[in-house]
C-alpha cells in the first residue's frame, strides 16, 4: 500500500495505475528499466490544498510530481530472502516524500513476509539501535485465493510533517493508527483492483495495469513461409531467368519492397527493404528462408542485401546446408554465426554481379499516402495541469529515385485546449513559445525533401531541405560512418533554419537561426543500449553537449533520456544556468494490430519548454535509418533469423 517491499519489477516490464485513499491521490507508473532495476514516476493530488496562487487560477489541487528508484541487490533464493535498496523522491519538485531504505522480503507460502527500514519519510517515530536517523517498517501479505490477496502493514509514516508548498497540512493530525490493511484482487491477466483501510480513519483503492513494455495486445495473423521446398532441381536442369522471377515474386509477395534476385548459375543473390518486419534480423530471415526453399540442390551460397530508401546497408551471406542445420535447430544460433558472413555492403550491386542473371525490373509503387492521428501534450501550466491536442494528420511520401524522400504533411487539429498564463517569452525565442504552435490552426506540419547518399562501404550522408517540423523550416545535412563493424559511430551535422510564423500555413519569421555538432555513437547490443554525445553549437549559440542514452528491449520497445551541458551565460531569465533534460519513449505499433509492423509511435516528455541545448527536429537521421543493419548489431540478434 505505501511501504515499500525487496521485489521489482521484471526487465522490460511496466505498470501504471491510480490509487486514491483521502486526502491522497496518487497517478504512477513504473519500469524495469535493468534486470533488478526499477524506476517509479509518481504524481501526487492533495485532494484538500487547492492552489489558489493567481497566476495558477483554474490549476485545481496542489500536485507534486517526483521519482523513484529501487535496485534489487539479491532475488529471493531456496536459503535467503529478496534484498533491495530505494529512494524516493529523488528528482521532484519539493522533496515531500523523500526518504530512503533497506528492505527485505521473503516468501513462505502462502504468506510473504517484508521487513525493512527507513528514512526522513519512512522513519517514523522509533529509531533503530546504532542507526538513529532509520526507523522499522514491515507488512505481510497472504494469498488467500488464486486470485485474492490480503495485506496487513505497518506504516510508520507521519502525515502531519507533510508540509507542501504554501504551509497547509494534507493530515494535519497524523494518523489515528500505524496499521493498514487490503485486499487485491486479480482481476484479469495483469489487471488488478484493491481495497484498503489507512490510517485507522480512511478507506482507499486502487487500479492497475502491468504488462511487458510492447508486448502484442491483440494475438499475430499467422506468418508461416512454405513448409517444403518449391523445386530443387539443379541449376543445369533450370531456366535461369525463371527461376529469378519466380523467387523475386515469392519475396515481393511477403510483402516486402524493391526485391530484385540475381544468380550466375551458382549462387543465388536477393536484394530487398524490409517494408514488413519491426526486426530486420526476422526480415532478413525470411528471406534467406524464402531463397532457400527456391534455391537449387547444387547452390554453393545465398547472399541477402538489406536496403534502406533502396541505398545498399548490409550484405548476409551462408550455405544452405549450414540454413538447412539453423532453421532445423540442428546447429545453435552461435554456431551458426561462425558460418554467416555479415558486413556493410558494397555502394552498387553493379560491383559483384558481373556475369549475373537478373530478374526483370520490379514495379513498384514510388508513392505512399496515409494519415497519422497525433496527440500533443502541454502538462503542468499554471492554467491547468492537463493540456492537449489532438489532430488528424494526412500524409503523402514519394520516392523519385535510391535515397530520395518527399514527404508532405498537413495537421488538423480536431481539438486543442493548449494555452498559458506564463508572461509571454522574451523575443527570438527557440522553444519557449510552443504553446503559440499547439493551436487549433490546420497547417502544414511537414513539406520537405531528403536525400540519403551511400559515400563509401561504411559512409552515409544526408542532406534536408524544406520545412523540417511546425516550428523551423530550412536546410540541413548530415555524414556519419562507421570505422568498425557499427560499435561506434562519428559524425557531423549541420542545420541553418528559420522559425517559422505560429497559425499560418508557410509564413517566416525574420530570426534566423544555426547549428554545428558532432556526434559521437556508442552502442552495446548485448543490452540494446545507444550512448550518443552531440558536440558543438546549438540553436540558441549555446555551445557544449547533449547527452542521450536508449535501450532497446526485446519487444522493440525503446526507452530513452538526455541531459545537457551546455554554457548558457550569454542567454537570460530561465535559460541562464538551464540543463535541458527529458526522457522518450518509443512503442512498437504491431503491438496494437493483428500483423507485423516495422514503425514505432514515438513519445517524448521533458519538464521545461526551455531554449536550451535544442536542435531543428528531423524525420531523418542516418543513425537511425541504418542502426538495425549494422553488423554488430545484426549479429547478436542472430537468433530472431528463425523467429
Amino acid at each position: 500500500m505505501e511501504i515499500p517491499n525487496a521485489r521489482v519489477l521484471d526487465d522490460g516490464e511496466v505498470r501504471v495505475g491510480i490509487a486514491q485513499a483521502d486526502p491522497y491521490r496518487w497517478y504512477v507508473a513504473a519500469m524495469g528499466v535493468f534486470p533488478g532495476l526499477e524506476l517509479d514516476f509518481r504524481l501526487t493530488e492533495l485532494l484538500n490544498i487547492e492552489t489558489t496562487s493567481k497566476l495558477f487560477e483554474g490549476y485545481g489541487n496542489y500536485k507534486d510530481k517526483c521519482m523513484d528508484f529501487k535496485y534489487q541487490i539479491f532475488p529471493e533464493s531456496r536459503k535467503f530472502p529478496a534484498l533491495a535498496i530505494g529512494m524516493h523522491d529523488i528528482v521532484g519538485d519539493s522533496k515531500l516524500f523523500e526518504a530512503m531504505y533497506l528492505v527485505f522480503s521473503r516468501q513462505i507460502y502462502p504468506f510473504d513476509f517484508t521487513f525493512g527500514i527507513g528514512s526522513d519519510r519512512l522513519k517514523g517515530e522509533t529509531s533503530m539501535p546504532l542507526l538513529e536517523d532509520f526507523g522499522p517498517f514491515g507488512g505481510v501479505e497472504i494469498a488467500l485465493t488464486e486470485r485474492f490477496n490480503f495485506m496487513a502493514e505497518y506504516n510508520p509514516i507521519q502525515y502531519e510533517n507533510d508540509t507542501p508548498t504554501g504551509g497547509k497540512r494534507p493530515v494535519p493530525e497524523g494518523a489515528d493508527l500505524d496499521l493498514n490493511f487490503g485486499l487485491r484482487c486479480k482481476l484479469f491477466e495483469g489487471i488488478y483492483a484493491g481495497v484498503s483501510y489507512q490510517r485507522g480513519d480512511t478507506f482507499g483503492g486502487y487500479l492497475h495495469i502491468q504488462t511487458k513494455l510492447g508486448a502484442p495486445v491483440l494475438p499475430k495473423r499467422p506468418d508461416h513461409p512454405p513448409l517444403a521446398p518449391v523445386d530443387t532441381r539443379p541449376f543445369k536442369e533450370r531456366n535461369a531467368k525463371e527461376l529469378v522471377e519466380q523467387l523475386r515474386r515469392a519475396i515481393s509477395e511477403k510483402g516486402f519492397y524493391n526485391a530484385k534476385v540475381f544468380t550466375d548459375g551458382t549462387d543465388l543473390r536477393v536484394e530487398f527493404e524490409n517494408t514488413r518486419y519491426l526486426s530486420d534480423q526476422k526480415a532478413v530471415g525470411r528471406i534467406l528462408r524464402v531463397a532457400y526453399l527456391y534455391a537449387p540442390e547444387d547452390t554453393r551460397k545465398i547472399t541477402v542485401v538489406s536496403k534502406r530508401l533502396d541505398l545498399n546497408v548490409l550484405k548476409v551471406a551462408a550455405s544452405p546446408g549450414h540454413l538447412a542445420a539453423f532453421f532445423e535447430e540442428e546447429i545453435t544460433p552461435e554456431a551458426f554465426s561462425e558460418h554467416l558472413d555479415v558486413e556493410m555492403a558494397a555502394l552498387s550491386s553493379e560491383e559483384d554481379m558481373a556475369g549475373y542473371i537478373s530478374s526483370h525490373d520490379y514495379t513498384q509503387s514510388d508513392l505512399f499516402l496515409g494519415f497519422k492521428p497525433e496527440v500533443a501534450t502541454y502538462l503542468n501550466d499554471p492554467s491547468g495541469f492537463f493540456k492537449f491536442r489532438f489532430s488528424i494528420n494526412p500524409f503523402v511520401k514519394y520516392f523519385p529515385w535510391d535515397g530520395g524522400m518527399a514527404y508532405a504533411r498537413y495537421m488538423l487539429p480536431i481539438y486543442s485546449n493548449v494555452d498559458t498564463s506564463l508572461p509571454p517569452p522574451e523575443e527570438d525565442t527557440i522553444r519557449m513559445d510552443l504553446v503559440d504552435y499547439l493551436g487549433e490552426d490546420p497547417t502544414f506540419d511537414r513539406l520537405l525533401f531528403d536525400q540519403a547518399i551511400h559515400l563509401t562501404r561504411r559512409t552515409f550522408g544526408r542532406v534536408s531541405v524544406g520545412y523540417f517540423e511546425p516550428m523551423y523550416a530550412g536546410i540541413g545535412g548530415e555524414i556519419l560512418t562507421y570505422p568498425w563493424g557499427g560499435m561506434l559511430a562519428f559524425g557531423l551535422e549541420a542545420d541553418w533554419a528559420r522559425k517559422r510564423e505560429p497559425a499560418t500555413q508557410l509564413a517566416l519569421e525574420d530570426l534566423k537561426v544555426y547549428s554545428v555538432l558532432g556526434n559521437i555513437y556508442y552502442s552495446l547490443p548485448s543490452l540494446g543500449m545507444v550512448f550518443n554525445a552531440k558536440v558543438g553549437q546549438f540553436l540558441a549559440e549555446d555551445r557544449g553537449v547533449r547527452f542521450t542514452v536508449s535501450r532497446q528491449y526485446d519487444t522493440g520497445a525503446i526507452v530513452g533520456a538526455w541531459y545537457s551541458i551546455t554554457d548558457t551565460d550569454d542567454l537570460t531569465g530561465v535559460n541562464r544556468g538551464y540543463n535541458d533534460k527529458g526522457v522518450f519513449l518509443a512503442v512498437p505499433i504491431e503491438m496494437f494490430k493483428t500483423r507485423s509492423d516495422p514503425g514505432r509511435w514515438v513519445y517524448a516528455a521533458a519538464p521545461w519548454t526551455r531554449d536550451v541545448a535544442q536542435t531543428v527536429r528531423k524525420d531523418m537521421d542516418i543513425y537511425s535509418l541504418t542502426y538495425g543493419l549494422l553488423p554488430n548489431q545484426f549479429k547478436y540478434g542472430i537468433d530472431q533469423l528463425k523467429k
